[in-house]
């Protein structure tokens, strides 16, 4: 068992139900990622980079998917609580599988065009 499944796991079922959906949509979109932990996160990487992380704390979920993709979609992520390199969401207000798609993506396409550099 990965460790960001482990993490999944011991989450209150609400949470481990998005986290897990979260996972699927990573490994849909990216097949090659890779789960860590970095930092304290359950973190996701493409190509030894870092793709994505997320975390449950007690009042909220956040995914960390670092400033650009806050940047480009900020207009889709009204009602939710950002910050420099977070979203924040609740298990009643979870962020729409199109746009974890598209932030997943974007980070993705981030990392290939540092590694072409």
């Amino acid at each position: 068992m990965s460790v960001v499944t482990e993490y999944i796991e011991r989450l209150i079922p609400a949470e481990k139900a998005i986290f897990a959906h979260m996972r699927e949509l990573v490994y849909e979109e990216v097949p090659e990622a890779e789960d860590s932990f970095s930092y304290g996160l359950p973190t996701y990487k493409y190509k030894g980079k870092f793709l994505i992380a997320f975390a449950s704390n007690k009042n909220f979920m956040s995914i960390y998917p670092g400033g650009e993709p806050i940047s480009v979609f900020k207009n889709e992520l009204d009602g939710y609580k950002i910050s420099k390199g977070t979203i924040s969401f609740t298990p009643k207000n979870p962020l729409p599988d199109e746009l974890m798609r598209n932030i997943i993506l974007l980070s993705k396409d981030g990392i290939e065009v540092r590694l072409k550099k």
